[in-house]
């Protein structure tokens, strides 16, 4: 019988005082999340667990007959409803948000959606392919411009956000479906871990991988030792047909 099994784990780093990442495994839901906050003070910690909070209880709801993909977006839009209306309620957290990357499925059928550049992957047969969409300036430049690494690399804010839970009245999300393969792993990640560690280091750890738990860790503390920037968080699905 298909099953999907899991792990993860979240970790401050070298340089914040506070984690505002959060996430969730709900294998009762088929759901796993990642948010990572941002915000003053403590309102990033508070943007991340009400986007996977919200998300969570709005996918507890049966979707009938209504689409997966529709099913998924209902529940961002909640979510950045819930965060937007926060973020207004009062001057301590204006300008809080969050990202958000999920997988949720059934079967061998999941679908990927995101917000922001917190990031998802597929390692199959020793290869690593990111099925999620960053969207921050540097990726909509290169994808909708053209524009090449150096070039990119001249802009001051090319690592901002072009979309995020609760910063504005409605949220884009990114969606993509994938069916997967007896062994496949899939990597949701905070771009703490997808920004000081390289996709193909990632890889290699996923290739010598023992138990899911024991390459969560390997992947944090490489972010570590890669410098700490931000928070990290890793949360690893493996599929078993």
């Amino acid at each position: 019988m298909p099953r999907m099994e899991l792990a993860g784990a979240t970790h401050v780093g070298k340089v914040r005082r506070n984690n505002e990442d959060a996430y969730a495994l709900y294998p009762e839901l088929n759901l796993a999340l990642v948010a990572d906050g941002m915000g003053g003070a403590a309102c990033g910690e508070i943007a991340s667990a009400m986007t996977v909070d919200e998300v969570v209880r709005y996918l507890r709801i049966p979707p009938g007959d209504m689409p997966g993909d529709q099913w998924l977006n209902r529940a961002i839009q909640s979510a950045n409803s819930k965060v937007w209306q926060a973020a207004h309620s009062g001057a301590d957290c204006s300008g809080m948000g969050s990202t958000l990357v999920l997988a949720h499925w059934h079967d061998n059928l999941v679908w990927v959606a995101n917000v922001g550049d917190s990031r998802a992957y597929r390692f199959r047969n020793g290869q690593l392919s990111q099925l999620s969409f960053d969207q921050n300036v540097a990726n909509e430049l290169r994808v909708s411009l053209g524009l090449t690494d150096a070039q990119i690399s001249q802009y001051p804010y090319r690592n901002a956000l072009t979309m995020a839970i609760g910063t504005a009245e409605k949220v884009v999300a990114r969606m993509v479906q994938e069916r997967l393969q007896d062994s496949d792993i899939m990597l949701l990640c905070s771009d703490g871990l997808s920004g000081p560690v390289s996709d193909e280091h990632i890889a290699g750890v996923l290739s010598n991988a023992g138990t899911l738990q024991e390459a969560v860790q390997d992947l944090i503390e490489d972010a570590i030792r890669a410098g700490g920037p931000d928070n990290v968080t890793v949360v690893l699905l493996r599929y078993h047909a």
